[in-house]
């Protein structure tokens, strides 16, 4: 059985290892209207993903188990016609790192610590520009 989200709120999945961190993002865009799901790495998300596609996806780079990077690559290989937008955020501001996001298709690469209000707003411009593109 396959689920969709057919809510008018979008799902965001976040993908962070750093349980804090994971629900600091989660409450800062469950208040501004997301529905979130939380995961500690990318295998975890990966299962999830058989069940519920995202409107967006929230990654680290930097996990154990799957790393950021490995998690994209295989939503491009197994779910890419759904066309779900990737937006990395890192502790690293390793070029190399944005370089690869960026040629996976990751829409943004953005430093933690993000503030909230910048967050949300990276989050509505993606969604907006998926919307437009439509």
């Amino acid at each position: 059985m396959q689920i969709t989200n057919k809510k008018e709120k979008p799902l965001v999945f976040i993908v962070e290892d750093n349980a804090a961190y994971k629900v600091l993002l989660g409450r800062v865009l469950e208040n501004r209207g997301f529905m979130v799901m939380m995961f500690e790495h990318g295998r975890k998300a990966v299962d999830m993903l058989n069940y519920i596609k995202p409107t967006v996806i929230l990654s680290d780079i930097s996990m154990p188990c799957m790393d950021g990077f490995e998690f994209h690559e295989y939503v491009n290989r197994n779910f890419g016609r759904l066309k779900i937008p990737f937006v990395y955020l890192s502790s690293t501001s390793s070029e190399q790192d944005k370089r690869k996001a960026l040629d996976l298709g990751a829409k943004r690469v953005l430093k933690k610590p993000i503030s909230p209000q910048a967050l949300a707003s990276v989050i509505d411009n993606v969604l907006e520009e998926k919307r437009l593109a439509s």
